[in-house]
């Protein structure tokens, strides 16, 4: 693929991505998609086979820059192993305020809520993708363990797919409210979890 090529598909992933993002996938049409990226209709058709296929290539990509940073910062070698989790945490919540914009959401979360249902395929790429979240806090977990600032009797795994449980439920939360006080609301929670 030359640069052109992966030029254009990424315009095209990231323009379609964003109006997802705000219209739901069922919301967005493939020629709003290729007018926002300002591509011909014809070049959607060259790099995904359905607007299905679509969703799930924009799912991938639009979560790929988020889980690496989050699996660095856990895996980071200061601060301790829980304030890392917290620090992760906090972050991201700050993106969220920082934007001001707190009715979108998490892409993967939201095409998850409006297709999953339905559509095995998204179903299953969106469990895929959250275990790429859980499963690095999970091992951060372990190392908050073996550090003695988790109680060891308490199952990472579970205790990770709580936390990243509780994390989406506050989108969610903060999509309605249209603030952010369900993401600080976890915030404060995440602490007392990490016992």
């Amino acid at each position: 693929m030359n640069t052109t090529k992966g030029d254009k598909r990424a315009a095209i992933l990231d323009a379609g991505a964003q109006l997802m993002l705000r219209k739901g996938y069922h919301g967005t049409g493939i020629q709003e998609i290729v007018d926002a990226a300002g591509v011909p209709k014809g070049s959607f058709y060259n790099y995904f086979k359905s607007k299905e296929d679509f969703a799930l290539a924009a799912m991938e990509s639009t979560s790929r820059d988020s889980i690496a940073g989050f699996e660095t910062a856990l895996t980071a070698d200061s601060p301790s192993p829980r304030q890392r989790i917290i620090d992760s945490y906090a972050g991201m919540a700050a993106v969220y305020e920082a934007s001001r914009n707190y009715t979108t959401g998490c892409f993967v979360g939201n095409l998850c809520q409006e297709l999953a249902d339905t559509n095995a395929a998204i179903a299953e790429k969106a469990e895929y993708l959250f275990r790429n979240y859980t499963v690095p806090l999970a091992r951060c977990i372990r190392s908050a363990q073996d550090a003695g600032e988790v109680d060891r009797k308490v199952d990472p795994d579970r205790l990770a797919e709580a936390i990243f449980n509780s994390w989406e439920g506050a989108i969610l939360r903060m999509k309605s409210s249209r603030n952010i006080r369900p993401l600080d609301a976890f915030l404060a929670m995440l602490a007392a979890l990490l016992q």
